[in-house]
């Protein structure tokens, strides 16, 4: 049974008894929904005696039930091993604490299955017995609540997005080893109610964010009688709660054979980020604005569904993306800080750039002094990586992005190309990368080096400097004859000094390009430009 310091906890608010003027009256209502699980109940029940698994189950029924009955809570469902309660207020209520009493129900919950757990590993006196563990989801928002009368001992029916989150949120919970997963919104409501640990962002199918709280102790209100010691059992019943979670189960969301209602088809889960919002799709992933759990700069999210994969190389070329640019540290590449798997999902955590990508830049041509002030940099950076053995593969305005300072660096190494590594090596005749930019070695499917990313630099300094690509054609073929038998273009009177470079770097013979990024910025240097 609760102790005394606990029922002091749980205040009896008196619940709104379920009368017959408001038995079946339908009402959509701001609400907090509590779905709470007890995992391993089947498994332990098969261990027990007759009598025995008649004490278990008895305890698990009061310990589900009390604590929402005590905080004012509604119960909406109940199996042997789960809960979903209702907590809501009445109408001429002064100030709503829904969020306040859910959370506080949740985390005596956890409690109450700990000390369960003692008891019935105690009792195993050694036989094997699995852990009883508890994970709960509480999440605050607006659904159908409708009472069924006093014939079913009032229990209410509630039916909406709100109620499918909560489930949602107690699939998280479990798949994280969390004991209480809460919306960030719950959390808000909740007013200091409840501390707060580890955040996340789940992406449920409909492409909407939720963002998720893990709940690690309850905070004590203003005057409470509550001794200091419970407050401290309660924070130590949750870590040991968590401590026991088995292994997560491939983080596939799933529910079980028992539960068809606890299905959980999420989009996406990741730990530790608080998604913002979408800022881009590709063939491959797509492109979130995220926030860290230490509240630093803004980092992007590109992230990858692993399911339904086609059988070809998508996944290896996500996961070289990672491991090309982790081994770099320069100003003119983009920052790499994190790759992990997560939900049936890879993700690669990098640097957001708010001032977008070159291509906005462009426009009708750009000033002279700027274009030199991004040549450099876009040579520095393509130094850099070729000095690490990779080749981009595929530079393009696109992929070269602009920080707030004005620095720029290179993005986008989903098919770059690192001859030391065998994982991601592109058959012989295979073309990849942009049309507009390819070198003439690309455009033949031939292997290609270092230089092939300075003749796509070519292109880009005649872009900059023009406002428009040194070659358009009605198709890709054509153009890509262009790359390789085309006239190098010709830059107009006020960019003479500059053809020279261009020449040099859109040479259709590799071995008549500089040698090197580095021999680039030399040769800028000994010109004075």
């Amino acid at each position: 049974m609760l102790s005394d310091e606990l029922n002091r906890m749980t205040p009896d608010p008196r619940p709104p008894a379920a009368g017959a003027a408001r038995a079946h009256e339908a009402r959509k209502t701001d609400a907090t929904f509590l779905y709470a699980r007890l995992h391993n109940f089947t498994a332990i029940s098969r261990h027990l005696s007759g009598v025995e698994l008649t004490t278990f189950v008895n305890e698990v029924r009061r310990i589900l039930s009390e604590s929402v009955i005590k905080l004012g809570g509604e119960i909406a469902q109940r199996r042997p091993d789960s809960i979903l309660a209702v907590f809501s207020n009445k109408p001429d209520a002064r100030k709503p604490d829904h969020a306040q009493r859910g959370l506080h129900a949740a985390i005596l919950l956890v409690y109450e299955a700990v000390q369960l757990a003692g008891r019935v590993a105690a009792q195993a006196a050694g036989r094997p017995m699995p852990t009883l563990t508890l994970a709960a989801g509480v999440n605050l928002g607006y659904a159908e609540i409708s009472g069924r009368g006093s014939r079913n001992n009032g229990m209410v029916h509630a039916v909406g997005e709100a109620v499918e989150l909560a489930r949602l949120l107690e699939v998280t919970a479990s798949d994280l080893r969390w004991s209480v997963a809460a919306s960030g919104r719950t959390l808000r409501a909740a007013a200091g109610r409840a501390e707060a640990g580890r955040i996340g962002s789940v992406g449920p199918p409909d492409n909407s964010f939720l963002d998720i709280v893990e709940i690690t102790g309850l905070v004590p209100r203003r005057g409470s009688r509550t001794s200091p010691e419970m407050y401290k059992l309660l924070r130590e019943a949750i870590a040991r709660n968590e401590r026991a979670f088995a292994r997560p189960h491939d983080m596939t969301m799933g529910g079980d054979a028992t539960h068809p209602g606890t299905q959980a088809a999420t989009h996406f889960l990741i730990e530790g980020y608080r998604i913002l919002r979408q800022i881009g799709a590709g063939g491959m992933a797509t492109i979130f604005l995220a926030q860290t759990q230490d509240g630093g700069p803004h980092q992007v999210l590109k992230i990858m569904r692993l399911d339904g994969l086609p059988a070809d190389d998508g996944l290896q070329r996500f996961i070289q993306e990672y491991a090309l640019l982790a081994q770099l540290h320069h100003p003119n590449v983009a920052r790499i800080f994190r790759q992990d798997f997560s939900a049936g999902h890879a993700y690669i955590a990098m640097e957001y750039f708010p001032g977008g990508d070159l291509r906005a830049r462009i426009g009708d041509g750009m000033d002279r002094s700027a274009v030199i002030r991004y040549l450099k940099q876009i040579a520095a950076g393509l130094q850099a990586i070729h000095v690490a053995g990779i080749v981009h593969r595929d530079l393009k305005p696109d992929n070269l992005m602009l920080r707030q300072d004005g620095t720029l660096a290179l993005a986008d190494f989903g098919v770059a190309k690192q001859v030391s590594m065998l994982m991601m090596d592109t058959d012989h005749g295979d073309v990849v990368g942009t049309p507009s930019y390819l070198s003439p070695e690309q455009a033949q499917g031939m292997l290609v080096d270092a230089r092939s990313d300075l003749y796509s630099l070519g292109v880009l300094v005649y872009e900059m400097l023009t406002g428009q690509k040194p070659y358009r054609a009605a198709s890709t073929r054509a153009m890509l004859e262009l790359h390789i038998n085309g006239p190098i273009p010709q830059l107009g009177p006020d960019h003479e000094t500059l053809q020279p470079i261009l020449e040099r770097l859109m040479a259709k013979d590799r071995e008549q390009r500089y040698a090197s990024a580095q021999a680039l910025l030399d040769d800028l240097e000994q010109r004075g430009i």
